[in-house]
């Protein structure tokens, strides 16, 4: 027998980026428009990586075909590595090790190779070692992933060993660091990286960084040594030489010195100007930190240093001498600093260079004088290639450029260097001889800037290394979610090439390829696209889950309905999970492959058009459109959904009023039910077809029927349920205090007449006896599940508060009612109803869900049946704590037991420590136990952080097991255990012998006219009660026969 497998948790898709929503203000002053975005977790997009050499590959060289390129997407949790080829999702780079719980920040970095010196045949394997670097098209290093994490440790991979893992895609590839390095330094005790950046972008710059190793900036946040105060640092580290394990050094976990560069202080505003004048410390103002860094590097300008330069390295000589800056950019929301790292200093003492080389931009735009101070703050930034101009992107739109300003800066510190103290005064400072440039397009924040050079020609022809002077463009991008191209080199200022409607959400980041002219840009709705930057045809696009909210005031309604969870259900036809009312796809479905992590399929039920703000400062953002529930048939084919959508027509649908940045505004909430029928793919409308090849996935259903306002100008739908045949439907109202029921045409209509699909077949008002029960327990959420049809179909439930009523659709008769307290006193049954499940396809059983109750209940006799006699039992989840409650729970079918008997089981999620963490369950029906693998007292159990508000069984084959949960912060986990063929049992079951027969031998509930899937024989079932686990004076019914219920059963 195999060993069984315990039970493991998956992450399989959530928020791309950890900010992707930023649109909004980071306090409560409705004028405070700071940036939240930062470039400590922003996608990187590594160089072309030749296959045919396993260290690394020169990116000039695009002539061979197996060269890969990633696009990493790092998130406080996991990098996710994918293709740039085609955007699929390759492996997850996941941090391990004692301590580390985050990633904090992420940076890519050439590593020289380390080399063994041979004084034997060093001389003679000269040539023949550049002739083999020169042959296989490598250099001689490999490009590294440093991730920076709490804790102060730094862990590496290697790109190259991302080949091995591009072969089988998915989200099951899981790679662990190759080395881990502690930080240490003089100034800081347990620093911690929060900022990580390196300007080893090209092989070539890597050479005459250093030849020791890879250099890192960052900033780093830590308790001061000697003292008990605080402080953030410039820090630069360099990361040592892997040694290959035949070397005999263990490289699993090193220790690595940072040197402190110059310290970071929050200065008041009146001394602001004295402080950044001295440029002694990078100063800021109160409440103001440091959004984003960057590191670059520029060659020199002294022709005298470039020639030394070259000459060095024709020599192979040491590295000593001139080599050119590495300057550090450090952005806040109301600052700019630059910081020179001269590298011919990095070999020697602190003390042989004592002159500054920090220099503060704090001078406003000409424009800034008709905008507050927050929304001129800085919101993006972007350092041109050749390291030779800035780009700073502002909250109110504006664009400025600053030309040469690294040139400037460079020749200010060197001029500083050499100028007497007495003289630095007639010196110019580098704000005031840089020229800047202002473009404005955008309407809202800048939030994304990249600059793209000409294809194939970034590198230069020249040695000079003055590659910048080629023609290059700027991308930027924001909340219009339209990609705006501005050709600077040709002085025009004005836009000359939009992409509009490039996402539902706004655009957040972009990278750009400087080697195959590839436009990667980030949405906030989750979706990822690459373009062509030479005529912008999109070349693929991927939508992950779009499970952050488009904006932040969709939340910030004071008199709108409360949105429910995602809505996860699995399609019988495509065998894929089914998502809608998925914050970041407004009116969506869509159609997810857990496999790939992407989505597969969509259709859009609500249309939505982004309309963008006039002013983003007064006008609140218009509602998006929301699918609130949704319901399909056994089969696939019929679908029915219910949406909202939201009008400035305030004669038409229920009145709102939302909250904006001025006070509250009305405007009116539609809500429609519509009917959806699957049409043959083969047969797909033309339209689709145009879609397909746009890069959009259609599925193929069409609209047959749609209903506004299906329960009145003010009623709302708080429950929806589709027939397993698919061709009843029922639904709820609260305010209409009544449910409809909806049945399908099938009738062939006369030639030249239309008829409807669908039809209002019926409306029952609430039951005398259940009058306000429904407002008690109702509210308009999609993880309620109020009304449910029988397996059969036969038989309608529709819940009331803690009743539960069964119904005869056919003719609108009331049968009998149900709760969860076994005497169905009403002071005991105070919980209501959340949802009601059917739990087999061939056994009578109901299972009823409150906030803190659950329980298994026959739907024959009412309240004081006997039915199921010691096998109806209920559970209350408060025993787990005063904080615990059901989240989630859903029917396992064709899960199997020990037995083979199926349908009898269900999984359960339940909310622990104010919904910190979720415990989900999969109990059997008839012990109410948690089901154990075979061989293992172990419970079939997952454990997972947050609140689970979705489950959906994705795959059940034998005993293996897989389930989807959808978390409250929209997370998609996988939980799974058991391989196929491997059997599962009951804790209670395995103590007995014996086993039963769960097949349905009582009658179905069935009145009128039976449909099509109901069964034509009446069947009679014997119970047979075990060991009660109830009270003593529970009435033994072993071995009584049930009568046949007639149709007129009450």
């Amino acid at each position: 027998m195999a060993p069984p497998t315990n039970p493991q948790v998956h992450h399989v898709d959530g928020p791309m980026l950890p900010h992707l929503n930023h649109f909004s203000p980071t306090s409560s002053q409705t004028d405070s428009i700071l940036p939240r975005a930062t470039t400590s977790l922003v996608p990187i997009l590594t160089p072309p990586i030749s296959s045919s050499s396993s260290s690394g590959s020169n990116p000039g060289n695009n002539d061979d075909d197996n060269a890969h390129q990633y696009l990493l997407v790092p998130n406080t949790q996991r990098i996710v590595v994918r293709s740039a080829h085609h955007g699929k999702r390759v492996c997850d780079l996941i941090p391990e090790g004692e301590g580390v719980t985050n990633i904090r920040a992420v940076a890519l970095a050439w590593l020289p190779r380390h080399h063994v010196e041979n004084e034997d045949s060093e001389e003679e394997q000269g040539e023949d070692d550049d002739e083999d670097a020169s042959e296989d098209g490598s250099d001689d290093g490999e490009w590294v992933i440093l991730a920076a994490c709490t804790n102060g440790i730094v862990q590496e991979w290697s790109v190259a060993g991302l080949s091995d893992t591009s072969k089988s895609l998915g989200h099951g590839n899981i790679i662990g660091p190759r080395r881990s390095f502690q930080l240490t330094c003089t100034t800081m005790k347990d620093l911690d990286l929060i900022h990580l950046t390196s300007a080893s972008n090209e092989e070539d710059t890597s050479k005459l960084l250093s030849s020791d190793g890879a250099v890192l900036y960052g900033l780093a946040k830590g308790p001061d040594n000697g003292s008990d105060g605080e402080s953030t640092w410039l820090v630069r580290c360099e990361i040592p030489h892997f040694l290959s394990p035949t070397d005999g050094e263990n490289q699993s976990k090193l220790s690595l010195s940072v040197k402190p560069l110059v310290s970071v202080k929050t200065v008041s505003s009146k001394a602001f100007s004295k402080e950044t004048s001295e440029n002694n410390h990078v100063c800021l103002k109160k409440k103001d930190c440091i959004f984003g860094i960057m590191a670059a590097y520029r060659p020199s300008s002294n022709p005298d240093d470039n020639e030394r330069m070259d000459y060095m390295l024709d020599n192979n000589s040491d590295n000593t001498g001139a080599k050119g800056d590495v300057f550090v950019v450090m952005c806040a929301s109301h600052g700019l600093v630059i910081y020179r790292d001269s590298l011919h200093t990095q070999k020697f003492d602190d003390d042989v260079d004592a002159s500054p080389a920090l220099v503060h931009f704090v001078q406003s735009m000409k424009s800034s004088q008709y905008y507050s101070k927050d929304q001129s703050a800085f919101s993006s930034m972007a350092i041109s290639p050749g390291t030779k101009d800035l780009a700073l992107g502002r909250a109110n739109g504006h664009i400025e450029v600053l030309d040469n300003v690294f040139e400037n800066a460079a020749n200010y510190f060197d001029q500083l260097r050499r100028t007497n103290i007495a003289e630095e005064d007639s010196l110019q400072h580098p704000e005031e001889v840089t020229v800047r440039r202002t473009v404005h397009w955008h309407a809202h924040p800048v939030r994304a800037l990249a600059f793209l050079t000409a294809y194939g020609r970034h590198r230069g022809s020249t040695n000079d290394g003055k590659s910048f002077a080629n023609p290059m463009s700027l991308l930027s991008g924001g909340e219009e979610s339209v990609l705006v191209t501005w050709q600077l080199d040709r002085n025009f200022h004005k836009p000359s090439n939009f992409v509009a409607r490039v996402g539902q959400g706004g655009i957040v980041h972009m990278v750009c390829c400087q080697y195959s002219g590839k436009v990667i840009v980030f949405c906030s709705d989750n979706s990822v696209q690459c373009y062509n930057g030479s005529n912008y045809d999109r070349d693929w696009a991927e939508q992950g889950l779009a499970s952050m909210a488009l904006h932040d005031d969709d939340e910030t309604q004071q008199d709108g309905p409360r949105k429910g969870p995602v809505i996860l259900v699995k399609d019988p036809i495509t065998k894929y999970p089914m998502l809608t009312n998925l914050p970041g796809a407004p009116g969506m479905v869509h159609w997810y492959n857990p496999k790939s992590s992407s989505v597969v399929g969509t259709l859009e039920v609500a249309p939505y058009n982004r309309v963008s703000r006039r002013d983003p400062h007064t006008d609140p953002h218009i509602p998006a459109p929301a699918v609130t529930h949704m319901a399909v048939g056994q089969n696939g084919k019929d679908m029915v959904t219910v949406d909202t959508v939201w009008t400035e027509n305030t004669s038409v649908g229920s009145s709102y009023d939302l909250a904006g940045p001025q006070g509250t505004t009305a405007m009116n909430m539609c809500t429609s039910i519509k009917f959806w029928s699957y049409v043959d793919s083969s047969k797909g409308v033309k339209s689709d077809q145009r879609k397909r090849r746009n890069g959009e996935v259609p599925m193929s259903y069409e609209l047959v029927s749609s209903m506004a306002a299906p329960h009145g100008r003010d009623g709302e739908v708080c429950a929806l349920a589709v027939a397993p045949n698919g061709r009843v439907a029922c639904t709820l109202s609260q305010e209409e205090d009544a449910f409809r029921v909806w049945v399908k045409n099938t009738d062939a209509s006369p030639a030249g007449v239309a008829s409807t699909h669908w039809k209002c077949l019926y409306k029952v008002k609430t039951p005398s006896g259940y009058a306000n029960l429904l407002a008690q327990g109702a509210t308009p959420a999609s993880s309620q599940q109020l009304v449910a049809f029988s397996s059969d179909g036969t038989v309608l439930s529709v819940s009331y508060g803690p009743y539960v009523t069964l119904w005869d659709h056919s003719n609108a008769t009331l049968l009998t009612s149900v709760t969860l307290d076994d005497n169905g006193s009403v002071s005991r049954a105070s919980e209501s109803i959340q949802s009601v499940n059917f739990l087999t396809k061939n056994d009578d059983v109901m299972l009823l869900t409150g906030t803190s109750q659950i329980g298994v209940k026959s739907p024959f006799g009412g309240v004081k049946s006997c039915y199921l006699g010691n096998d109806e039992w209920s559970f209350d989840v408060g025993s787990f704590g005063k904080e615990a409650l059901i989240s989630a729970v859903v029917p396992l079918y064709d899960f199997k037991c020990e037995s083979g008997a199926t349908g009898g089981f269900f999984a359960i999620s339940i909310t622990l420590d104010n919904a910190s963490k979720s415990i989900i369950s999969v109990i059997s029906r008839d012990e109410g136990s948690v089901v154990c693998a075979e061989g293992t007292d172990s419970p079939l159990q997952w454990q997972v952080d947050g609140e689970v508000q979705s489950l959906c069984l994705d795959k059940c084959v034998g005993s293996f097991i897989q389930l989807l949960a959808v978390t409250k912060d929209c997370q998609l986990l996988s939980l799974s255990c058991g391989v196929d063929g491997f059997a599962r049992k009951g804790r209670a079951a395995s103590l007995q012998s014996t086993t039963r027969d769960v097949r349905a031998q009582a009658p179905v509930l069935k009145s009128g006219v039976a449909t099509a899937d109901a069964q034509q024989s009446v069947k009679r079932r014997k119970i047979g009660i075990g060991i009660s686990r109830g009270s003593e004076n529970v009435r033994n019914t072993s071995g009584f026969e049930f009568p046949a219920l007639s149709g007129k059963f009450t």
